[in-house]
């Protein structure tokens, strides 16, 4: 089976590699296409995200690369935008990938994402040990984003329970959890599967869990192979277990960026 990855981080971003070496590492692994998808520039939160001043870099580089290696795989240029982040010139971009990495407090935004150090601190701090009611904030967010930003790809959805604090079969987190997957869906139906927290250690499965699979089969969603990648190492990681999950679930093809336009594959 031909693999083909759009969450991928470079060097513009929080990624390990530069642009060159991920398409290089792409087709040693014989990839049909990859996309880049650096994080997107957000103004209240410059640790992690491509800076403004190398936005014009990061697409004249995508685009000369993709000239560059056409003949050996397809190269798309796209974003990892968070649902926070204000995106100008979005018709540059072949795609987006929305998701949100931040909930809302009294004092600002924290991310969910950076640590478990951090993520135990907003738990504890803003919702006194409540984590249901963690879960629903971020629900909340992820779905009234999701309907600002409409993006192409919706990402890590279940994000919220990286570092496993969270009961995935509390009936009141399903239930939030399930509200925004349809409110979501009605923007975007194709849901990346993401493996990029196995990679790093903080699962053994990729999201979204089956649960969620089962929601978005039943809603005609579709589903995008993403590893998240912050080292090209890792471009298809576990993209094997996830065919065999799919297919466990009932789900028989997946979708990718092909010939400059999303189709659907049989697996």
């Amino acid at each position: 089976m031909l693999y083909s990855n759009l969450h991928t981080h470079t060097t513009y971003s929080d990624g390990k590699h530069t642009v060159r070496e991920n398409i290089e590492s792409a087709i040693e692994k014989k990839m049909h296409s990859i996309g880049i998808s650096d994080h997107s520039y957000t103004d209240f939160d410059l640790t992690y995200c491509i800076q403004k001043d190398d936005i014009s870099r990061y697409i004249s580089e995508i685009r000369a690369l993709r000239e560059e290696y056409a003949d050996r795989i397809e190269v798309y240029l796209g974003l990892e935008l968070d649902g926070y982040a204000t995106l100008e010139d979005r018709e540059l971009y072949d795609y987006v990938i929305g998701d949100c990495h931040y909930v809302p407090t009294s004092d600002g935004r924290r991310s969910i994402d950076h640590s478990e150090h951090f993520f135990v601190e907003i738990g504890e701090k803003y919702f006194g040990g409540d984590y249901i009611a963690f879960a629903k904030e971020y629900y909340r967010t992820y779905a009234e984003r999701m309907q600002i930003i409409r993006p192409d790809v919706l990402g890590h959805f279940d994000l919220v329970t990286k570092f496993g604090y969270i009961d995935q079969n509390d009936p009141e987190y399903r239930k939030a959890a399930l509200e925004a997957l349809v409110s979501s869906l009605e923007v975007c139906p194709i849901v990346e599967m993401n493996t990029g927290a196995i990679a790093r250690g903080h699962r053994r499965e990729p999201y979204p869990a089956p649960f969620l699979l089962d929601e978005i089969k039943a809603r005609g969603g579709k589903i995008l192979l993403s590893s998240d990648s912050h080292n090209a190492d890792n471009l298809i990681f576990f993209f094997d277990e996830c065919i065999e999950l799919l297919r466990a679930n009932g789900i028989d093809s997946i979708v990718a960026l092909s010939e400059g336009r999303f189709k659907e594959f049989g697996i």
